[in-house]
């Protein structure tokens, strides 16, 4: 009836979900929420250097509880005990790579947005850019080889077949040719 939202103070809840995330799966969707919000400043048209200057400075330089930094050491500085965990593990160490990835263009884009005065801060976000790139590369090379094993060997008899297939085509097609 009315128009105004502040009229109708109470909104009936039609439907309630619930989800119990684990840790490690809350480091990921947050290491995907900040790389969503790095690709939005970076691709920004027209762009908006005050965006891309906040959202970098809470990625590359994060003082408070050091950011994502402190989340790679917390999840990814081992490879965890529980083979039930290696997957949740491999995500967020691509989640990593993918996010440090996008710091590096965001970075290049400011390098093309800042004025004269602005020169200073935008070596200060390459040097932070460069400690955190260093300090996460090993965490983010470093693989889990039982994730990368072959699960079934597949045993193929078709290779004869193929073989029979190819020479029956080229001779069908040598024999239409003359």
């Amino acid at each position: 009836m009315h128009a105004f939202p502040y009229v109708k103070t109470r909104i009936n809840v039609i439907q309630k979900e619930e989800f119990i995330l684990t840790p490690i799966e809350v480091a990921i969707e947050d290491m995907q929420k900040k790389t969503q919000e790095l690709t939005a400043a970076t691709n920004q048209e027209p762009p908006d250097a005050k965006m891309l200057q906040m959202v970098l400075q809470g990625s590359v330089g994060a003082t408070v509880n050091q950011g994502p930094l402190e989340v790679a050491q917390v999840f990814l500085a081992e490879i965890p005990a529980d083979p039930k965990l290696y997957r949740h593990h491999n995500k967020l160490r691509l989640c990593f790579k993918e996010f440090i990835m996008r710091c590096g263009e965001a970075v290049e884009k400011n390098k093309r947005l800042i004025t004269a005065d602005q020169r200073e801060y935008q070596l200060e976000l390459r040097k932070n850019y460069g400690k955190l790139k260093e300090n996460l590369r090993p965490m983010i090379e470093r693989k889990i080889p039982e994730l990368y094993k072959p699960v079934v060997k597949v045993h193929s008899t078709r290779e004869s077949f193929r073989n029979h297939s190819f020479r029956k085509y080229d001779v069908q097609t040598s024999s239409q040719s003359t």
